[in-house]
C-alpha cells in the first residue's frame, strides 16, 4: 500500500513539475500585453529620419569625399520593408490593446489611422505598389502572402484614413486625455489634428501630376477644402507646431561624438555644390549659419563668395584632392555641434506647408495669393536658423515671387528645396523625383548609367515568401522588370 502511495506522490509531482517547465519557460521580463502608450513610444521611433544620412547626400546637400565610405554614386537597388511592416503591425497592436480599454482609448485608434496612412504612404512612395488590404493579417487570417494594391487604391485609403482622422480630433480634443507614450507632441492632441492635415497636403501635392487624370483622387477638391477651411482643418503654418526629433543627452544629435569632444575640422564631409550654388545666387543668409568658408576662399570681401560646394557627380578622389585644397566647406560646427541636444531634426514643418499651398495656388489648384504663401515658406524657414527678419526682409525684396507662371513655380520648389536642408528625410528627393527642380548633377561617380533612380526595388525576400504577388504586381507596373528605373504610377 506504502508503495503506491508513493507511486501516486511521484506521478502527482511529475506532472506539477511538467506544468512548472512550461511555467519557466515564459519569459517572465517579457511584456506579453503592452499597454497603447507604450506601444505608441515604439511606433514614434520608426516615424521620424535622421539628419547628417545617406539620404540627404542623394538630397545633394553633403558629399562624402573619403573613398572608404560609401559616397553619393546613387547605385543602391533593393529597399527594405521592415521598418514599415514592423511599425505597421505595431499599430495594429496598438488599436488591439486600445480597443479593450473601451472610449479611454479612443485617442490611441484616432492616432492609429494617421500612422496607418503614414506608414503606408511612405512604402508605395518609395517601391510603387505595396501589399495594403491583406498585409498585416498572417496570423488572424493566415494569409502569409498578401497581394499588392495599386498605388491608385493605396493613396485612396490613405486620404480616407487622414480625413476621418482629422474628423475624429475635436471631440478627442474637449476630452484632454492623458497621452503617456508621446515624446514627440507631448500628448498634445491640438499639434497631432495640424499635422494630419499638413501630411495629408503633403500627400496631395505629391500627387501633382495625377491631378488631372484620376477623378477618384479629387486632388485639387481635397487640397482647396482644406486650405479654405483652417477651422476645420488647421495646418502646420508657424515653427511652433512643427513635427520634429528634439534630441537630448540620452538621445543625442547624430553628430555629436561619443567622446563630447567636438572636432572641428572635417573635410571628408562637405557642403553640396546644388545646395550651395543656390545659397550664392540668391545671397540667402541660411547658408552663412549652416557653413563655413571654405580655407582657400576666405579672402574674399564678398561673403558668399567665401564658400564651395562639391560637385555630386564628381569622383570621391577629386572631392577629397578639392577639401584639400580648401575649396570646399564645411560645416558650421558651432551651429549643429553646441551641445549634445545638437538641432531639432524637422520631419514636416512650417515650411514645407506653406510651399506646398503656394504651389497649389501656383497650378491654379484654388484661389489665394502664391506670394504670401512663398514669402511664409522662406520666412519660416529662415527663422528656424535664427535669422534677424530685417535679413529675412533683404533676402525676400531680392527674391520676389515672379507670379503664377513657370518661373513662379520654379522658384517655389527652389525654396523649398533650400528648406529642406538636413531635414524631412527624403522629401527633396522625392520633388525633385516629381518636378526636376532643382536640377540634381550627374557625373562620373554616378553608378547607375548617369540616371538618377527613381525607386528601389522589391525586397529580394519577397522572392522567396510572396514571388507570385510580387511578379503580379511587377507585370502590371514595370512590365515584370524590378529595378530602381522604373518610373512608378505616382510620377509618370
Amino acid at each position: 500500500m506504502k508503495n503506491i502511495k508513493y507511486m501516486l506522490l511521484a506521478l502527482g509531482l511529475g506532472l506539477g513539475s511538467c506544468q512548472d517547465i512550461d511555467t519557466l519557460q515564459k519569459d517572465p521580463g517579457a511584456i506579453t500585453n503592452p499597454s497603447a502608450d507604450l506601444i505608441l513610444t515604439g511606433i514614434l521611433t520608426n516615424t521620424w529620419d535622421s539628419p547628417w544620412s545617406t539620404d540627404h547626400r542623394h538630397n545633394q546637400f553633403m558629399t562624402q569625399n573619403e573613398a572608404y565610405y560609401d559616397g553619393q554614386a546613387y547605385g543602391w537597388t533593393t529597399g527594405s520593408y521592415d521598418v514599415f511592416y514592423n511599425s505597421l503591425r505595431n499599430v495594429n497592436r496598438m488599436e488591439i490593446e486600445a480597443t479593450k480599454s473601451g472610449d479611454v482609448g479612443a485617442h490611441y485608434l484616432t492616432l492609429a489611422k494617421f500612422f496607418k496612412a503614414y506608414f503606408y504612404s511612405r512604402a508605395t512612395e518609395m517601391f510603387g505598389d505595396v501589399p495594403m488590404s491583406e498585409a498585416i493579417k498572417g496570423v488572424s487570417d493566415e494569409n502569409f502572402k498578401p497581394k499588392y494594391d495599386s498605388q491608385k487604391d493605396i493613396y485612396i485609403q490613405v486620404l480616407k484614413w487622414l480625413e476621418e482622422a482629422n474628423a475624429e480630433m475635436p471631440a478627442l480634443i474637449a476630452k484632454k486625455p492623458a497621452i503617456s507614450g508621446d515624446y514627440l507632441y507631448g500628448g498634445d492632441l491640438v499639434k497631432w489634428q495640424k499635422l494630419i492635415n499638413s501630411y495629408r497636403l503633403r500627400v496631395l501635392i505629391s500627387l501633382s501630376k495625377r491631378a488631372d487624370d484620376t477623378p477618384d483622387l479629387n486632388v485639387k477638391q481635397q487640397f482647396a477644402a482644406i486650405v479654405n477651411d483652417p477651422a476645420k482643418y488647421p495646418l502646420i503654418v508657424a515653427n511652433a507646431d512643427n513635427f520634429q526629433v528634439v534630441y537630448n543627452t540620452i538621445n543625442t544629435y547624430p553628430l555629436w561624438p561619443s567622446n563630447g569632444v567636438v572636432v572641428k575640422n572635417d573635410k571628408r564631409n562637405t557642403l553640396g555644390a546644388t545646395f550651395v550654388d543656390i545659397a550664392k545666387a540668391t545671397r540667402d543668409p541660411r547658408l552663412l549659419v549652416v557653413a563655413l568658408p571654405a580655407d582657400a576662399l576666405k579672402g574674399n570681401q564678398d561673403p558668399y563668395l567665401r564658400y564651395g560646394g562639391g560637385k555630386t557627380g564628381d569622383l570621391q578622389s577629386t572631392l577629397l584632392e578639392e577639401a584639400g585644397k580648401g575649396l570646399l566647406s564645411m560645416i558650421n560646427f558651432d551651429y549643429w555641434e553646441a551641445s549634445a541636444a545638437g538641432v531639432p531634426a524637422i520631419q514636416l514643418g512650417a515650411h514645407e506647408v506653406n510651399f506646398s499651398i503656394a504651389e497649389a495656388i501656383n497650378r491654379g489648384w484654388l484661389a489665394g495669393n502664391a506670394a504670401d504663401y512663398y514669402q511664409k515658406g522662406v520666412t519660416e524657414s529662415m527663422k528656424f536658423y535664427n535669422i534677424a527678419q530685417s535679413e529675412i526682409d533683404r533676402f525676400l525684396a531680392a527674391n520676389p515671387y515672379p507670379g503664377n507662371a513657370e518661373k513662379g513655380l520654379q522658384k517655389i520648389l527652389e525654396q523649398k528645396y533650400m528648406a529642406f536642408f538636413e531635414n524631412s528625410g527624403r522629401q527633396a528627393f522625392y520633388n525633385n523625383r516629381r518636378t526636376g527642380i532643382p536640377a540634381f548633377d550627374i557625373g562620373q561617380s554616378n553608378s547607375n548609367n548617369n540616371q538618377i533612380p527613381v525607386r528601389w526595388a522589391y525586397p529580394t525576400s519577397e522572392y522567396t515568401t510572396n514571388e507570385v504577388n510580387v511578379k503580379a504586381s511587377l507585370k502590371t507596373q514595370f512590365n515584370g522588370a524590378d529595378t530602381q528605373n522604373g518610373v512608378m504610377w505616382l510620377v509618370k
